[in-house]
């Protein structure tokens, strides 16, 4: 009973002696003694559930169930360094990656493929292929650069992907890109309609 109503043993007993008292006609000092006595409510130790005296049920509230959530990955950010590369590297500032600036990483990335095997290069095996530090320059041709050095004004370009679309590269690239997605199609639908419209034309 001490853990339901959230009284000692030694309170409830007084408590019954009072009743008793009470029910026997001496009122007056069972009166006194239950105004002393502090409320059940204050006595109960926290987190118990406290009865009412007169026998109605207490309602324990249930436990909020925990929700469960779907956790999104964030992705790493890395820590950023100074704005410069200090002075040993001339103090070259960070690289502010544009559009333009990161297709010629790429392209510098696959320069052998550019080169159409007259030129080998190592193997670029890095992920993250754009550096923390870069400065994009111009060539600038010298006093004694020759004439079949120096390009021309057509031939200049704004950036590195522009000047190898100009080049005479690339109709092989073309070329080549177009043998291999025909290599892809053979066996399909549409290459057999193909052959079959050229047997019909060959044998009409």
């Amino acid at each position: 009973m001490a853990a339901k109503f959230g009284l000692p043993d030694d309170e409830i007993d007084r408590l019954l002696a009072e009743a008793e008292a009470r029910l026997s006609g001496n009122g007056n000092a069972s009166s006194d003694a239950v105004a002393a006595v502090p409320p059940a409510k204050a006595l109960a130790p926290v987190g118990a559930p406290v009865a009412s005296l007169a026998g109605e049920q207490t309602v324990v509230p249930e436990k909020k169930s925990a929700k469960l959530s779907v956790r999104v990955p964030q992705p790493v950010q890395k820590k950023k360094g100074p704005d410069n590369a200090g002075s040993a590297w001339f103090n070259m500032p960070r690289t502010d990656l544009t559009p333009e600036l990161k297709r010629d990483l790429q392209a510098l990335r696959m320069r052998d493929v550019a080169a159409m095997g007259k030129q080998f290069f190592k193997k670029d095996s890095r992920k993250d292929f754009i550096p923390e530090y870069s400065q994009v320059g111009t060539i600038i041709a010298g006093a004694t650069d020759g004439v079949n050095a120096r390009l021309t004004r057509k031939e200049r370009k704004r950036t590195i992907v522009e000047e190898i679309l100009a080049g005479d590269g690339v109709g092989k690239l073309k070329s080549k890109y177009q043998d291999i997605q025909e290599q892809k199609r053979s066996g399909k639908k549409g290459h057999y309609k193909k052959v079959v419209a050229a047997r019909r034309k060959r044998n009409g």
